[in-house]
Order: C-alpha cells, then structure tokens, then sequence
C-alpha cells in the first residue's frame, strides 16, 4: 500500500543559541552521527526542496491548540538563563494542512507490525474531515525537521537516524539536538499548552482540551525517549526524556480523542516496549513516573487483551527490578479509572462542528410533558474564565430563590445577563421551533440551564445549582411535567437526575408553543445557516462523549431514571413480541439483570419517543431504535451535522476476563516466589525474591476487588473456586511476612495487604453466596491471621468492627459470632490446648500478654456488637455460644468482658 505523504513541519531561520539553535552545531552533530539528510531526502524525492524562504511561512495558530515553548539548556551551559521564543508562530501565517487531520478515527490494522499511518482510516462515521492547520516548529532545523517526518511516515532507516542522533555524542550539542527533535514531535502532534508551568497552576477553565494532529508522532516520539537524555532533571529544568514524556501525558489527557487515536495507533504498545528499554539500560537514573502515567491513562481508556498479556509479561520478566511495582500499580490504576465507568460505545463531539439532528415532531409540545436521559462526559464547559465565574453567579442567584443560599447572591446574576447571546454555552439539546421557539438545555460553565422560548420573544430560564465536573462520567437526566387539572389550573415541574438521584426539583412554567417541533438538535444547537435561525447567537456545540441518548414523550418518575441509570449506557434496549426473550444466564445474577432489562424496557416502552444509540451509527444518519422506530412504523434516523465519531473501548477489567481461564484468577502466580516440585504448594524462596512478590500482592488482590465488578470476572471467581485458592494463597503470604524481618518501609505494605483483602471481601456485590464464603476463609479465621504481628490483628479486628453493621447479613450467614469465639480459643487462650495456636510466633516462643489481652478485647468488642446487632429471633442462639465459650474458657479476665 503506498504510504501517504506526510507534509513537514514549517520551521523558521535559526539564531545562533549554542545547542537548541540550528547554527553549525546542529549541523556538525548531525554529520557527525550520520544522520545528515540533505542529499538523501533531495534523492528519494520524499521531500520538497526545502529553503530559509519557506521556512518562513507557519502556521496559524489553532483556536484550540497553544505549542510548547522551547525550554533553556540544562543548568551549566553558558546561556542557560538566556529566555528563548516560544513555538506559538504569528497569527498571519499560513501552512498547508497535513494529511492526517484530528478528524479521521483510525481502525485497528490487521497487521500488528505495520509501520503505516494509522490515522490515515477512515472513520465509520462518513463526515468530510475539517482541515486544521499544524502549529509551526519555530527554531527547529530544516534537517531535525526532515529527519522527525521520515520517521513519522514510517520508515525504519529515518526512525534509526533519530535514535542515533540524540543518543550519539555528549554535552551541549546532543542536548540542543534532542530538545529541538522533541520539540518538533510535540508541535507535529498539534503542540503542549503549559508544558513549562507548575503542575496545577493553570486552571482547566483557561484551557481548552486540544485534539491532536498526529498519533504516529507520539508512536514515534514513545520509541525514542529510551534514547533521549535524562541528565539534570531538576524542579526548574526538564531534561528531553521527562520534555518528551510529559508531553505525552499531557496530550493523552487532554481528550478522548487523543487517546482513542492513540490506542488505535498500537501507542501502548510501544510505551510498555520504552519501559522495558529504559529498565534494561539505565533504570536507576530516570524517574519514569510520567511514562507511567502515560501508560495508566491509555490503558484506562481502552486495553486490548494482546496489550494486557504483553504487560503481565513485562512484569513477570522484571519482578526482580524496580519496573514490576510501578507497572502493577499503573495497572491497578487504570483498572479503577474514572474514564472505565463510562458506556463501551459513544458519540464524540468535537466542540466544533458537531452533533446530532433529530426529525421534527408535529405534536411537539407534548401533552404530559417530555423528558431526556443520557450519559456524558464533557471535555470542556467554557472558554475562558469570565464565563465560568458568570455561571458561578447565575447559579448562586438560582440557589438563592430555590432556598439553598443567601439571596444577596442573586445581585451578582444580574452583571453576566448582557451578552448572553455571543458567551459559549453548549448544549445539551436544543428542541426548537421554525420561528426559534422552544427549549434548550445548555451548560454556563458548569452549571446546567434550561431554557424555554415561547411567542412575542418571551424566554424563561431556570438554572441548576450542581456543578458538573470536567472529565468525569455522568449520568443526567432532565423532565419537565405538565398537569393540568379540571379547574384550569397547569403545574408544571423540572427535575435534573444526576447518576440517577433526583438532585433537583422546581417550579418551571411549561413552554407555550405554537408551530411544531422543527430542529431536534443533540450535543448542538441549529447552525445560523439553517431557515435563518441563531441571527444573534453562534453555534455552541457540546465537546464531550455521550452515550445513548433518550427522548420521552412523558416524565417516566424516579424510580425508572434510577433504574435506567443503574443498568448503565452498554444495553441496547429490544421492543416487540420477541424482545426479552430469557437467555441461559451462567448464574443468578446474569439471569436477574436479563430479566430486569427486559422489564425496563417494557415499562419504558410506553413513554419512549427517540432512542439513539452510538452502535446504530452508519455512515452520516443513527437510526432510531425506539419501539416505533425498530418495528418499521416510523424512518426517523438522526443525521450527524459536521464531525461526529463513535469511540469504542476495551475495558481493563473486559480484557482481564478475556485474557485465560480464572480471568483475574491468573494474576495470582505473581504473588509467589517459589513453590514445591511435587505438590505445587506455594514455598519462601529467594528473600529479596519474595520481598518483591510480597509487596506485589497488595495490588493484585485490590485489582481482583476491582475486577469482580464485571459479571463475567466474578462468575470466574465461582468457577475456580477462589475463596479456598485465596485463603492458601493469603496463608502463605502472612507466613511469608512473619519470617521475614520487614523494616518500616515494607510494613505499610503488610497493612496494604489487610485493607485489600478487606476490601475484596466488601466489594463483592452479585453473588451473596461467594461473598459469605470470602467473609469465613479470608477474615473469620482467626488461625489465618495468628501468626501476623499484633499490629496486623488489630487493624484487622477493627475492621470486622466497622463491618458488623454494613455487612451485618454476610456476618450473620457466616456464623461469624462462633467463628470469631472459636478463634479466640484456639489464637489467645494463655492456657494451650492440643488445637493451639502459637500466635504471633512460629517457632512457638513465649507470646507477649500484653498484646494479647489487647488483641481480645478488639475481639470482644467485636463480638459484642455482634451480638447486639442480632434480630431477637436469633439472641436465643447467640446467647448458647456465650454460655459455652464462658464454660470452657480458662481466663478469667475474658468471662467478666
């Protein structure tokens, strides 16, 4: 397949600055490395010939886009304290556009090892890409920049001359070099903003998220910075390894966009491959925090199985070094990250162009009302600060009428009320009329507004008091009912439901409307050029994810938004006569959550007018798939205006069940250093080799709580028969930590150990047989636990104490009364019998009393909330443990507690 060609990156002419310049130094750096450029480019006609005079034109810069600026040389050259321009080039230049635009939706290739473009796919969603002029690499040389573009298309030779130009050599020069090569990366992905500031000095309000232009880049920059210097590394100076790896991240985290583009690009493939090189080479000198968190963002927002083996490898290779903690941790990490909570398919709206138009309605308004659920997640709300401080009043004002502030606040409302119509507030959805009548839901900063049009220019706006947070998943839903009773008299009430709680009710007079419904517009408002509409208001697109999108004819009531809300935005909902037909759920809980979505949606059915799902997009139209529209009656696709992308992930906790049998089962191997030849039973090796196994552990077993989350990981907990396989497991781990002398640093890690089995008992939630049987193996049996040190009981005692209330049912069916009194019998009896247990010591030494007495009164307490919480039915029975335990118990200081 021919490649396509990548235009270079605009330079302008260089001042002599020593090393970042591109004077003789960069020139004699790059002969002297061999990775000179000038006739080869000029011979395989990759290339236009490139002048000092083209080099002059740049680019414009992007409304969305700030570049990074050129840092200083490290500390000890001569001009180090020389301040130097940024990469920000003039606004009256202009460049042509790359071929690889933010637009396009790369496809995964079918080939792993393909070098192509993979930004060059087409996206499912068949919208024209908007072209988007590149920021200009301003004080980069001509060569870096050929140099950075040979590699970028792809060629194996241009990617080696990289290498060896910033790894060849010493001193100023290969400073200068690399920083200009990375620099020249960072502005060919689309440029950094705040890239040389403090972390959190820049509030998210003052910078928008910008798309990137290039995800081969960050392929090709990833491959380089195990080459990249790392000397001086400091607070003031980032060497090019930390320049380019923060770039990173800060891309990866400006947008989905960005790392659904990444993802596709095989991105997190190459980071785990520059992890493996730098730890390899010279680990000890680099603190790799933010290739780390590169890898933990991608991987949170999607994780292919192949990539996920690949990481458990790394880490199986490296579980002798330093790279096998930070690795599992970035694991752990994106396993729990915010961004997994959301849908696995959504609509993307880039903030520019795009959204959603729905057909018209001529019975708009409807009688009883309307209503509108989805799931969101907003990139941005605002463009500058002074429409966030706006909002702020305006919702302070609300607050104050509905009672829930001070009303010397609603004054501050009436200084932002000028302007209104040019501010930037995108919406939510804007239902309107031929003559601009209507509703609309829009965001002031972040704060929702609902706003109503009704005739002779009459607008009433009611504005919520929660403030929605950036890049965060949420659930929101929006009714507005309408009751009119026999005397004439009309209520009228809108709800805002946020992840399925009513947040907010008040008192919203019911717009009056008397053309019908024209422009059913989602994520945007009706462009000016459409019937003349928005003469005195600029489009306000939404730049955000949205998952499924729900239209209701009627208010459906809280309990369905809650139900809806609950089953989550993956479900695509199934209407007709062989809708909900119950399938051969592997357990109870599969069975259950078949059998409520299907009588969702049958009690949905009813009040659903639109239902769009990203899975329906084709093309430049989402079908409809409410009963009307997916039994045929009704054709009322919604048509995509400007750019509109479906984002599709793998979620870590997907791949993991996905990745061999026992799903996060298999991680478990991890957490031993040695076993038996013939029975396989897990055995102390290697100290320094079980030292590390041993502080892995805290993190697979918090990975595994997060993991059963998903109905297929947890039926592979059942499968496997994970409570008897984590009890010997923990067996070993305890014994593993009780022969080992563990400074103060490693005894965090012991207490880490105590809250993630706590917590992986805790977070069990779909099978309440397996969640008792974890309560009796991992934190009834007291015998488990004897051999800890006394600071490893108590913190386990405290938490059984915190748990008889929350979890007083599991406690209840797993006998944990007598459980607990055997257990002090057999743990902190003085007097042993043949059944004893040698607590605190293995080699059977004297035991401390003082802790143990202390430790029995944990448990007493214990006990007596037990026994305390228990229904009267069941005081008969827990009062007979009592008296038998008292019978035979030896101390006497435990029969009077």
């Amino acid at each position: 397949m021919e490649e396509d060609r990548h235009e270079p990156s605009g330079s302008s002419p260089q001042d002599n600055r020593g090393g970042v310049g591109g004077g003789c130094s960069v020139q004699n750096h790059l002969a002297s490395s061999g990775g000179s450029l000038s006739s080869s480019l000029a011979e395989d006609e990759l290339f236009e010939p490139v002048s000092l005079r083209d080099l002059d034109l740049v680019a414009a810069p992007s409304p969305r886009s700030d570049p990074a600026l050129v840092s200083t040389r490290p500390p000890g050259s001569d001009d180090f304290n020389r301040s130097y321009a940024p990469l920000s080039p003039p606004a009256d230049a202009s460049v042509s556009p790359p071929v690889e635009m933010a637009g396009d939706l790369p496809r995964s290739p079918s080939d792993e090892g393909s070098t192509g473009n993979f930004d060059s796919y087409l996206s499912p969603v068949a919208s024209p890409p908007k072209p988007r002029a590149k920021p200009a690499t301003s004080d980069v040389p001509p060569d870096i920049v050929h140099l950075v573009d040979s590699a970028i298309m792809g060629r194996a030779e241009g990617l080696e001359k990289l290498k060896s130009v910033v790894s060849v050599g010493s001193g100023d020069d290969v400073i200068g070099v690399s920083r200009s090569i990375v620099d020249a990366l960072l502005t060919t992905m689309g440029g950094v903003e705040g890239l040389d500031e403090i972390d959190g000095s820049r509030d998210a309000v003052w910078n928008p998220p910008t798309v990137m232009l290039s995800s081969r880049a960050a392929v090709v920059a990833t491959e380089i910075i195990p080459w990249l210097p790392c000397e001086w590394d400091s607070l003031t100076y980032m060497s090019p390894r930390t320049r380019m790896a923060k770039g990173l991240l800060l891309i990866l985290r400006a947008c989905t966009r960005n790392r659904t583009m990444c993802s596709a690009a095989g991105l997190l493939r190459a980071l785990l491959q520059s992890a493996e090189k730098i730890n390899s080479v010279d680990h000890n000198s680099w603190d790799g925090k933010w290739l780390f968190q590169c890898i933990q963002v991608l991987a949170g927002h999607s994780l292919s199985t192949i990539d996920l083996h690949r990481w458990l490898g790394l880490i199986k290779k490296s579980v002798s070094t330093d790279l096998a903690v930070p690795l599992l941790l970035a694991l752990e990490k994106a396993m729990g990250s915010r961004e997994a909570m959301g849908p696995a398919y959504t609509f993307e709206f880039d903030g520019e162009s795009s959204g959603l138009l729905g057909p018209g309605d001529s019975r708009w308004p409807f009688y009883n009302g309307y209503g509108f659920a989805t799931w969101i997640y907003i990139e941005s709300f605002s463009d500058t600060l002074n429409t966030a401080t706006a909002a702020a009043a305006i919702a302070a004002a609300a607050a104050a009428k509905s009672g829930k502030s001070s009303a010397m606040s609603a004054a501050a409302a009436a200084s932002v009320l000028a302007g209104e119509g040019t501010a930037h507030m995108p919406r939510l959805f804007s239902f309107l009329s031929s003559d601009n009548q209507g509703v609309e839901a829009y965001f002031h900063g972040q704060f929702l507004v609902v706003e109503c049009g009704s005739g002779k220019g009459r607008k009433a706006s009611l504005h919520f008091t929660h403030a929605f947070k950036p890049q965060c998943w949420y659930f929101v839903g929006l009714e507005h009912s309408y009751k009119q009773s026999l005397l004439g008299k009309a209520e009228s009430e809108l709800r805002l439901y946020v992840d399925g709680n009513l947040y907010e009710s008040r008192p919203f007079e019911f717009p009056r409307i008397s053309k019908p419904l024209a422009f059913c517009c989602i994520g945007t408002n009706p462009p000016p050029t459409m019937a003349g509409l928005q003469r005195r208001r600029r489009q306000c697109p939404l730049f955000a994810e949205m998952g499924p999108v729900y239209i209701f004819k009627e208010p459906i009531g809280p309990e369905k938004m809650c139900r809806l809300a609950s089953r989550g935005g993956d479900a695509l909902p199934c209407f007709g006569n062989a809708a909900g037909l119950l399938w051969m759920g592997m357990n109870d809980h599969a069975r259950s959550m078949a059998k409520e979505c299907f009588a969702l949606d049958a009690d949905i059915s009813g009040s659903l007018h639109l239902l769009y799902h990203p899975k329906l997009l084709n093309g430049r139209y989402c079908q409809d798939a409410s009963p009307s529209g997916s039994a045929g009656i009704h054709r009322r696709p919604a048509e995509v205006l400007g750019q509109v992308y479906v984002a599709s992930r793998l979620r870590p906790a997907e791949a993991l069940w996905a990745l061999a049998y026992g799903g996060p089962m298999s991680l478990l191997p991890m957490t031993v250093s040695n076993v038996e030849k013939e029975g396989q039973e897990p055995i102390l090796g290697d100290f320094a080799l079980s030292l590390v196994t041993t502080s892995l552990s805290a993190h697979i077993f918090r990975i595994i709580s997060i993991a059963i989350q998903h109905p297929g990981n947890n039926e592979e907990l059942c499968r496997t028969r994970a409570p008897e396989l984590l009890s010997r497991i923990l067996l070993h781990l305890l014994q593993s930590l009780s022969k080992m002398e563990l400074g103060k640093q490693h005894v965090s890690s012991a207490e880490e150990l105590v809250t993630a089995i706590v917590s992986l008992c805790h977070c069990q939630r779909y099978d309440q047989k397996l969640k008792v049987h974890l309560f009796r193996t991992l934190l009834l049996d007291l015998k488990l636990w004897s051999r800890c040190n006394y600071g490893l009981q108590k913190k386990l005692l405290s938490s059984l104490s915190d748990m008889v209330f929350t979890e007083a049912s599991v406690m209840r069916e797993a006998n944990a009364l007598q459980m607990l009194l055997d257990g002090c019998r057999s743990c902190y009896w003085v007097v042993k019998e043949k059944d004893s247990v040698d607590t605190f010591s293995p080699n059977g030494t004297s035991r401390p009393i003082g802790e143990m007495n202390a430790l029995i009164d944990e448990l007493l307490v214990v006990i007596e909330l037990l026994v305390g919480a228990a229904p009267p039915s069941l005081a008969g029975d827990d009062v007979r443990c009592l008296i038998g335990f008292m019978i035979d118990c030896p101390q006497p200081n435990q029969v009077c507690s």
